[in-house]
């Protein structure tokens, strides 16, 4: 329900308004208030160090960093809406004397890092009037911050106006009057400044009498000059209007009159040129030539004189074209003349300027000789003399002009000007856009300086981080100059330059927002085509490349994370692929975007397979990139009938394979920039597809496509200065018999592929299960995956490299040459590749409980069929995902030959194996397994606590507790707490050396027993170990005394209350005899005695330590445990080795590293302790 407010009330409260928004601004909180009063201590000024500074921090400052740190911030990145705003908030007194400080800081230093944007927006800052030292203040800094070439902008900027100075209103002209005189800009300040006759309107006496004594002092100053400008004048027209001068005299006149020229009084000398036109012409000729006699002397002087040349020379100028016949000779060409010197120092000026801002990001010599763009543009032909000159010479000079506002670098002002120039010449605006566009994209070059980089030790691609603040402010600047170009028609020609342009408002790392691309290009269906293309293009290129890297990021200072990142990265896509379905669906008939909308969907999919930022679950890596993958088919096949259809309208006259190449580089893996994703599987139908899209053109348009694709294809299989690389050679010459299939082109392919199926034929993968072809539906079971092969092809296909990373290979495959190439996953060596394999094509169907190698020296073994050999590679322990998995599916393995065109990887694929699920689950293939059961009596005395351990292992694979050992025994003593399964089933190695080819397995399993029964006894008991269930497998039972393990003679402990004791248990105590307590005291007495004697009769030194009592069975038994044992058996002191001794306890020695720290253990604890037993046993 919505309730109206009374009208009175409703006013009363807007009438409190302004009061209640003052209140809230004085209200400032006292700690805040103290923070902007540390500003009076700072020092402010901008010089570049500190300007990078400020750039390197951006990212740092937050809404909770201290308020003058912010300020300051603020202040160094010519954030002036923020200062305003901050200083609007403060209390009057205290703002103003912020800005005092800003102000005497600023001037005092020769060069303050300051614009003349940046001090006009800095003064609009300040919320109260500006006062008379504040003024003063102003004019110095105006000073000393904007070079005398630049009057003609502030000139311009006095004009339009500010918040504070300028403008209209004559409070506002008074106020940059002042500041104009108080910064020597005196000819402008008499512009702004009332009269003599006005002075009377200045109510301070002070300021009326400081404006009054400047006026008087111009005035006699001026009438002075006057009278030796007169003086000068006179002698040298004397000197022009003798009957004979030689051409010597002749030019030092003109030089003279050409420096005092400009500083006649405008009627006299109107008056003087009008009557010397009358009377006598050829001494005005005289005069204009030798003007143009010394301008061409003075072309390598200073820029002042050459600017005081142009200045008499347009003059003389102004005064032919009011005088004389300017359509006339010899007045037309000395027009014509006059103006070419003025375009030849713009010429000189904008390539010098353009070499200054090459230079200032490579490095070099600053200096420079040019006038200044500024003064150029106040004496560019106009008026009657701009009217006089030709249609050609017209061009020319817009041309010029043009680059004269460019090289200004005064944006602002200078599309204005673009704007007015295109109404006249329109070509001319357009060209002056083109390189408008260039020159402003280099102005907002983020590149750091080379005098910056050398400073800060920082690279030649080292980038000024760009703020959002500054992107925001380049962009509008941008869109504002694009509007104005296209309200006046301009349309550039090279769009590539409107695009350069928009990517350097970014940041290097930043991408382009949805937004800024509409407000600068407009929206995406109705982009120009060449707008659209070159815009879309680099935007595909910096997603192919910048965007996406984390270092950049880092580098940039951006603070976003990898998944910040890779989020970014989705975004841009999504928005790229959207504009091209945009501009398409008002396009349709563009192959081009079409095929240019499949390269994006296809390289967005390796991104979604292979990006490495953000964890992404590898089941849903696949679904995005098929999903990509599907999209990106669509789009080739519609730009491919797009093309069927141009190839109808223009009868066949442009033909290209374009669409067809990079559909079928897709198709393959091969991606931007060349990169190829070898994860993606050949798409057959898809090549299918090319082929039939192909045949589909018009009459002898198939036959042509396909033999020059064929042509293409065959070429690029053949190229040997840039080679394919190995692991993509065979599917690219598979995929290309599918497409150029009997073509005439394809009779070498063919002779290549036949020779590669040969090798084939002698090879071939297989998988097989370890044991019966029946398995439970949750039972976990082993797959051996072999590759069947002739003898020869043994000899030549070396399958033990597939079993190792080892380094000098895959040192070797870095150097072959070829585009980079990815699998999802950063691979170490071949073996890791296998791996790789195994498991993408095992992983949708099963779970990969451990995939385990043979050892790389693994040796074939004979087959049913002879002739033919069977080398075993792996073992795989998997588990099925659910019951409807009944096969395993084909798994490849990459094998690496030598064709005449260098080395080439050729998938070998296994065929499938089916296999029968059953609800139960039968033993796999196990045999012999060693059982070593430990009871764990360590905490029993204490909190009952008992531990059954049981360690397994064997050959084959270890069957699970039930079907090993029978708890029920020891249920029978102890109840089962929990039984913990530890990791499972483990193999350990594939034995390939033995009569079979079998794994070695282990399993370990916890038991927590309950041993408050057995504690709550009042006599012994026997705690049984758990019997095997098959007598064909051992068992060693152990148990702890103290903390040493201790190996038992039976299979049971027998425990008290109070203690374990190994093998016999403690007997409890029962009811004491009369004759117990006297019997115990005399014991303790013999006990005293013989201890006593001995110690008398005994050594007085310490007594020696024997070998075995040092020397003892480790707990814990592995190859490291091992190793060191013997390692000190061998250097103890207290053993006397014989030779042969030292050589057998050597070759021990070596057969444990060799079998535990060779990469595929073949030493199990069982076989461990027996060596290290032998060596105790010697002790004894």
């Amino acid at each position: 329900m919505r309730t109206t407010l009374p009208c009175g009330l409703l006013l009363a409260l807007l009438a409190l308004a302004p009061l209640a928004s003052a209140q809230t601004a004085a209200a400032l909180d006292p700690k805040i208030q103290a923070q902007y009063e540390n500003l009076l201590n700072h020092k402010f000024s901008r010089d570049l160090s500190e300007v990078f500074t400020a750039l390197e921090r951006a990212s740092k400052i937050e809404a909770s960093t201290a308020a003058d740190t912010r300020f300051l911030h603020s202040f160094r990145l010519g954030d002036w809406a923020q200062i305003r705003a901050e200083l609007g908030q403060l209390p009057p007194d205290l703002s103003r004397r912020i800005f005092d400080k800003m102000l005497a800081d600023l001037t005092e230093r020769q060069k303050s890092g300051m614009k003349l944007d940046d001090i006009l927006a800095l003064v609009d800052a300040l919320p109260v009037e500006l006062n008379d030292a504040e003024l003063r203040k102003i004019g110095e800094l105006i000073s000393n911050s904007v070079p005398a070439s630049e009057s003609f902008w502030l000139a311009e900027r006095m004009r339009r106006g500010t918040a504070k100075l300028g403008g209209k209103d004559p409070a506002r002209r008074l106020a940059a009057g002042r500041v104009l005189l108080a910064g020597g800009f005196r000819e402008l300040a008499l512009a702004y400044l009332p009269t003599s006759a006005k002075l009377d309107e200045i109510k301070d006496e002070a300021l009326r009498q400081e404006v009054a004594a400047f006026l008087s002092t111009e005035q006699a100053s001026e009438f002075a000059q006057r009278e030796q400008i007169q003086k000068v004048w006179d002698e040298n027209v004397a000197i022009l209007n003798r009957a004979k001068v030689n051409d010597w005299d002749m030019t030092r006149a003109a030089g003279n009159l050409a420096r005092v020229m400009t500083q006649v009084q405008p009627a006299n000398l109107d008056s003087f040129f009008r009557d010397l036109l009358r009377t006598k012409p050829d001494a005005a000729v005289r005069l204009i030539a030798g003007l143009q006699r010394k301008i061409q002397t003075d072309a390598r002087s200073e820029p002042a004189t050459r600017v005081e040349n142009l200045r008499a020379q347009s003059v003389l100028a102004a005064l032919v074209a009011n005088h004389a016949d300017a359509s006339a000779s010899p007045w037309n060409p000395l027009l014509v003349a006059m103006a070419d010197e003025w375009m030849n120092e713009v010429e000189t000026t904008f390539a010098q300027r353009a070499a200054l801002a090459t230079r200032r990001t490579r490095g070099g010599n600053n200096n420079t000789n040019a006038i200044e763009a500024e003064e150029l543009l106040g004496l560019a032909p106009m008026g009657k003399w701009l009217a006089a000159l030709g249609p050609e010479i017209r061009e020319r000079l817009d041309a010029s002009l043009s680059r004269a506002v460019i090289a200004t670098a005064n944006f602002e002002a200078g599309a204005d000007l673009i704007a007015a120039l295109a109404k006249r010449n329109p070509s001319a605006g357009v060209a002056l856009a083109e390189d408008f566009l260039a020159a402003w994209a280099l102005a907002h070059n983020p590149l750091v300086p080379e005098e910056l980089r050398k400073k800060y030790g920082l690279p030649e691609d080292a980038r000024i981080p760009v703020t959002p603040v500054m992107m925001e402010r380049n962009i509008n600047s941008l869109a504002k100059m694009m509007e104005l170009f296209r309200e006046a028609n301009i349309k550039p020609r090279d769009q590539g330059k409107v695009v350069a342009a928009f990517d350097q408002a970014y940041s290097n790392v930043e991408a382009y927002s949805d937004s800024h691309i509409k407000k600068v290009f407009g929206s995406a269906d109705q982009m120009d085509e060449q707008v659209f293309f070159a815009l879309t293009a680099r935007m595909h290129a910096n997603l192919s490349d910048r965007w996406r890297r984390q270092d950049l990021q880092r580098n940039m200072l951006t603070r976003r994370t990898e998944q910040q990142t890779y989020e970014m990265v989705q975004g841009s896509y999504s928005s790229l692929v959207t504009m091209i379905g945009a501009w398409t669906k008002n396009n349709p008939t563009s192959s081009r975007a079409l095929i240019f909308g499949a390269k994006v969907l296809n390289d967005w999919s390796d991104f979604e397979y292979l990006q490495e930022l953000a964890p992404v679950d590898p089941a849903k890596r696949v679904a995005n990139m098929k999903e990509r993958s599907l999209q990106a088919l669509e789009y080739f096949q519609k730009g491919a009938d797009a093309y069927g259809r141009e190839i109808i309208r223009n009868g066949g006259t442009t033909q290209s394979i374009e669409p067809y190449l990079v559909w079928f580089n897709s198709l393959v893996g091969i991606g931007h920039n060349n990169t190829v994703n070898l994860a993606k599987t050949v798409n057959r139908a898809g090549l299918q597809k090319i082929r039939s899209s192909i045949q589909a053109l018009p009459g002898k348009a198939a036959q042509t496509h396909m033999n020059l694709l064929a042509k293409t294809l065959n070429a690029r299989l053949t190229d040997e200065r840039d080679p394919l690389h190995e692991d993509i050679k065979y599917r690219y010459l598979a995929a290309a018999l599918v497409v150029t299939k009997d073509d005439p082109f394809t009779m070498a392919l063919q002779k290549r592929a036949t020779y590669l199926d040969e090798l084939l034929s002698e090879v071939r993968v297989q998988t097989r299960l370890d044991g019966p072809n029946t398995v439970g539906a949750n039972q976990e079971f082993g797959i051996f995956v072999s590759v069947i092969h002739t003898e020869a092809m043994g000899r030549v296909a070396k399958l033990g490299q597939y079993l190792t990373n080892d380094a000098s290979a895959t040192a070797a495959k870095n150097k072959r040459r070829g585009p980079a190439t990815k699998k999802g996953r950063e691979a170490q060596g071949p073996r890791d590749e296998f791996q790789f394999e195994l498991e993408d094509a095992l992983s949708p169907f099963f779970v990969v409980r451990s995939i385990t190698f043979a050892t790389p020296d693994v040796k074939p073994r004979a087959t049913a069929n002879p002739g033919w050999e069977e080398t075993v590679l792996a073992y795989v322990l998997v588990r099925a995902k659910d019951a409807s998995v009944d096969k395993v599916p084909p798994v490849k393995l990459e094998l690496k030959f030598i064709d005449l065109s260098g080395p080439v990887t050729v998938p070998a694929v296994s065929a499938e194996t089916v296999f029968k699920v059953s609800p139960t689950s039968g033993p796999r293939p196990a045999g012999r397994v060693e059982v070593t059961q430990t009871l764990d009596t360590r905490q029993f005395a204490i909190n009952g606590q008992l531990n059954l351990d049981i360690h397994a292992t064997g050959t084959g694979l270890v069957p699970d507790l039930d079907d090993l050992v029978d708890l029920e025994i020891v249920k029978r003593v102890a109840a089962v707490r929990q039984v913990g399964a530890g990791e499972g089933l483990q193999i350990k190695e594939l034995n390939t050396w033995g009569e079979q080819v079998t794994p070695r397995s282990e399993r370990h399993w916890v038991i927590s027993l309950d041993g408050d029964k057995i504690r709550a006894a009042d006599s012994a008991t026997e705690v049984p170990f758990a019997p095997l269930k098959s007598t064909a497998n051992g068992a060693i039972w152990r148990t702890y005394e103290d903390q040493d393990l201790k190996v038992l003679p039976k299979a049971s402990v027998r425990l008290d209350r109070q203690q374990a004791l190994p093998g016999t248990g403690a007997i409890p105590p029962v009811p004491t005899s009369p004759w117990f307590w006297p019997s115990l005291g005399s014991i303790v007495a013999l006990l005293g005695l013989g201890l006593f004697f001995g110690l008398r009769s005994g050594p007085k030194g310490p007594v020696a330590p024997l070998a075995r009592d040092v020397f003892k069975m480790p707990t814990d038994v592995d190859g490291f445990a091992a190793a060191a044992f013997l390692r000190r058996y061998g250097a103890s002191p207290l053993i006397a080795l014989n030779a042969a001794q030292k050589g057998e306890l050597g070759q021990d020695l070596a057969r444990i590293q060799v079998g535990c720290f060779n990469g595929a253990s073949t030493l199990a604890e069982p076989e461990l302790r027996t060596i290290l037993q032998k060596w105790l046993k010697q002790l004894r």
